[in-house]
């Protein structure tokens, strides 16, 4: 797989690029559009999100061709020997999936999507911190609660049903009427949350 994480040579920012990919990484699960410019300034903040929203785009695309094609592999890209990457890019997925989360809340998602969904987002809390994790789950009733070493050998698998299911609930979105777009003037500010106006977005 010749894919890369973003550099961060230019920007100062407080994440790292493996933070940026978990982030990228619950972007391309977002059911339906989510333009860069809705999310990007409340991670890494306005300035940053200013310089960087054109290199998270290609990101964002580059990755969703590779997921596409199941060709995606979170180990070429995280090391789950070191524990700390693995929690940075968690974290990086974590910190945007609220926002990915309410979108997902509005369907009507089949049993087997939700059942992989709830194991993804279980990773990835245990990747964070598994301890505080295994104490909220003891807490919910949950005797046996899974281990990180039990779940990341199938976080590839998660990531791929996870992301196909998005994306066909995208595919469904943007089908759903003949013109979605028929009450937004060519001047208007684009739905898709970009913040340009619709004839240099979607409407081209």
């Amino acid at each position: 797989m010749k894919y890369q994480l973003i550099t961060l040579d230019d920007v100062d920012l407080n994440c790292s690029s493996l933070f940026i990919e978990g982030a990228v990484l619950a972007a391309n699960m977002a059911t339906k559009p989510l333009a860069p410019e809705a999310w990007l300034g409340d991670i890494i903040g306005a300035d940053n999100a200013l310089k960087m929203v054109k290199t998270i785009s290609q990101q964002i695309e580059h990755q969703y061709l590779l997921l596409k094609r199941n060709e995606y592999e979170v180990t070429e890209v995280v090391n789950f020997d070191d524990l700390d990457q693995l929690a940075d890019f968690a974290e990086g997925f974590m910190t945007l999936w609220p926002m990915i989360e309410e979108l997902w809340s509005d369907l009507q998602v089949a049993d087997g999507t939700t059942r992989m969904l709830s194991a993804l987002l279980t990773t990835m809390m245990l990747a964070v911190d598994e301890e505080e994790t295994h104490r909220q789950m003891a807490e919910a009733g949950i005797d046996t609660p899974p281990t990180l070493t039990q779940m990341l050998p199938q976080l590839d698998m998660m990531i791929l049903e996870v992301a196909m299911a998005a994306d066909e609930y995208q595919i469904g979105y943007k089908g759903q009427k003949v013109n979605p777009y028929k009450n937004v003037g060519r001047n208007d500010t684009c739905p898709c949350e970009s913040g340009k106006k619709f004839k240099k977005c979607c409407g081209k």
